[in-house]
């Protein structure tokens, strides 16, 4: 099934609300997670992320407003209802190659009480 990369990145939010781990599968076998100083190479690595985060949290995104397409990029600002009832704000830009995520990074908000 051929995506172009607003639907990639739509695909990956969709699932991530799902609590379902083949969101992994919509990166290259060599692709990056990059976030909080760290990054994750490859399926495995990215899987082994994605598993705890899912089981852990259940994180669930929703959107702060349109995604920003540009080419293979795409933006989204998002916030994300934790399981325990926390909300964090956060920022993932996405390159999308061949109708996979080539990477992903991602940006947390500081937020004022």
């Amino acid at each position: 099934m051929s995506m172009d990369p607003e639907n990639v990145a739509s695909e990956y939010f969709a699932r991530m609300r799902a609590g379902d781990i083949s969101v992994v599968d919509l990166f290259h076998d060599d692709g990056t997670l990059v976030g909080l100083g760290t990054t994750r190479s490859g399926k495995a690595a990215i899987r082994e992320f994605y598993q705890g985060v899912i089981e852990r949290a259940g994180p669930t995104p929703r959107s702060a407003g349109p995604l920003l397409v540009n080419g293979s990029r795409v933006a989204a600002e998002v916030f994300i209802d934790l399981a325990d009832g926390q909300v964090i704000h956060a920022v993932d830009i996405f390159v999308v190659e061949k109708n996979r995520i080539r990477s992903l990074t991602y940006f947390l908000c500081a937020h004022s009480d």
